[in-house]
């Protein structure tokens, strides 16, 4: 979508200007901690804000098909995923601050329309996963080409924007706890690392 992620930081900071950007970010910032491990403890209720969001930028079936490949790409697990950081809504809330660029928003209503025609928006859940799974294997196999590769990557990019700057991806997910001080740094215990 953007040459550079320096690209990317200036559209976001435009959005942070626009009106009711406080309250989105504010909610969306707060949004992970709707996903609880300890099940004893009931989740607070997700922010309306967030739960009953309109787009402002993609139209409801492009939005309901956005939403569902983010969270292909970041499913839920033992840690949120794409679902929980609204990484659909953080993509749609960047694009309707881009009106002074164009190409981003051409760039996106293409892929959009590129995901239709290859029928993602009305496929099941399973065909979707299969869908994405295709889209993807020009970068696991660079002999291999697929026509929405672009789509793939460019909702991959900023999907890993959203997810990794949102409270779900940064705090829950990998555990940062701001400026602090390690005295050591532990090996990975994860048996598939091991192996030289």
């Amino acid at each position: 979508m953007f040459a550079t992620r320096r690209d990317l930081l200036l559209l976001a900071g435009r959005a942070a200007a626009l009106p009711g950007a406080t309250d989105f970010l504010s909610a969306w910032l707060q949004a992970a901690d709707v996903h609880r491990h300890d099940s004893s403890s009931p989740a607070p209720p997700e922010p309306p804000l967030l739960r009953d969001y309109k787009p402002a930028f993609f139209d409801p079936a492009d939005f309901e098909a956005l939403q569902s490949f983010t969270e292909i790409l970041i499913p839920t697990d033992d840690t949120p995923g794409a679902r929980e950081a609204h990484c659909a809504h953080y993509i749609d809330f960047l694009l309707q601050a881009s009106e002074d660029v164009p190409a981003a928003r051409t760039k996106w209503r293409k892929a959009m329309n590129t995901l239709r025609q290859a029928g993602f928006h009305g496929a099941s859940q399973a065909r979707r996963a299969a869908l994405v799974e295709n889209m993807s294997l020009p970068e696991r196999d660079p002999a291999r080409t697929h026509p929405a590769f672009a789509v793939y990557r460019l909702i991959k990019a900023q999907n890993t924007f959203a997810f990794y700057t949102s409270r779900a991806g940064m705090i829950e997910t990998l555990e940062y706890k701001g400026n602090s001080f390690n005295s050591i740094f532990p090996a990975c215990t994860h048996p598939e690392h091991q192996k030289i």
